[in-house]
């Protein structure tokens, strides 16, 4: 028997729950698989995996062994990249998760010079919001804009995020302007679907957490700016989707005096004490690219 492909079998089945999804990340079959596993608990005198007709669960003596053969199997990856680091140009796949909007104003633009100067690694974006599980779909990197919490996982931090509170010029000679956020309530307001729905502002010790009047909703920052230049209503949004319409003067900032949530752009990816050459690579130009912003 492989031992080696028994074990990398096992622990791909123990991740993913599934024989059918690991045989798909492994490129076997799912007989292959199956048969590679039970040669391992054979040869172990152990069951490692319950088998049900809906879920694979993983038994207490498979978890053990699981702990044990992931850092075997880590550390391999390591050393072959260690090799291959040493002996080619950094090659091969990045997979990576980017913020729909920051993603293709700011992100897409950086690639080409990228790819250019590193020809022999491919990228595999992922453009969107929702909040990936990094090891367990296979992300090398994701770029997240948030407050980070606490987690096993490596963050860089590479720009703040800044917000804004702004409306058309149209909109505020028919409404007027809001001095203060609970008047917020009074106004149409566009909102932010994949956030808090309340807006919070400070001033001095004092914080003012207002839930806006939404007469829209949406999933895209872009189409809620677009849609406040236009006259629909007033919206809080990153400086990056709203500084064009700024400088065109088509919005106006709103509550100047009032302070508002800031947030940072983090480079996030697995912890590791060795990272692949490709993704060392990524990870230091991006961070080059932002200290030139």
């Amino acid at each position: 028997m492989d031992q080696l492909s028994a074990i990398r079998a096992f622990c791909k089945v123990a991740e993913q729950q599934s024989f059918t999804k690991a045989a798909k990340q492994l490129g076997m079959s799912v007989a292959m698989v199956s048969k590679l596993v039970n040669i391992l608990e054979k040869s172990l005198d152990a069951r490692l995996l319950m088998r049900t007709t809906r879920r694979v669960n993983v038994t207490e003596a498979g978890h053990l062994y699981y702990e044990k053969c992931h850092a075997i199997l880590s550390e391999l990856e390591q050393a072959n990249a260690l090799i291959s680091q040493h002996s080619q140009q950094p090659s091969g796949r990045i997979k990576i998760s980017v913020p729909m909007d920051f993603g293709t104003l700011k992100i897409a633009p950086l690639l080409t010079d990228f790819l250019v100067r590193y020809p022999d690694i491919h990228l595999d974006l992922e453009y969107g919001d929702r909040l990936v599980a990094l090891v367990e779909e296979e992300f090398d990197l994701a770029l997240r804009i948030s407050t980070l919490a606490d987690s096993s996982l490596i963050a860089r931090n590479l720009c703040p995020i800044t917000m804004v509170t702004c409306a058309s010029p149209d909109y505020l000679a028919r409404h007027g302007a809001p001095t203060h956020p609970s008047q917020l309530a009074e106004h149409s307001c566009l909102t932010y679907a994949l956030t808090d729905p309340e807006w919070l502002f400070t001033q001095g010790k004092q914080a003012y957490r207002v839930r806006p009047n939404s007469t829209m909703r949406a999933n895209n920052g872009r189409a809620l700016a677009l849609a406040a230049s236009q006259g629909l209503g007033i919206i809080m949004q990153p400086h990056f989707i709203v500084d064009d319409y700024l400088a065109q003067g088509s919005l106006v900032p709103l509550l100047e005096e009032y302070s508002l949530p800031h947030f940072n752009l983090y480079l996030i990816y697995p912890h590791r004490h060795f990272l692949p050459n490709r993704v060392k690579c990524f990870v230091d130009y991006m961070e080059a690219c932002f200290k030139k912003l």
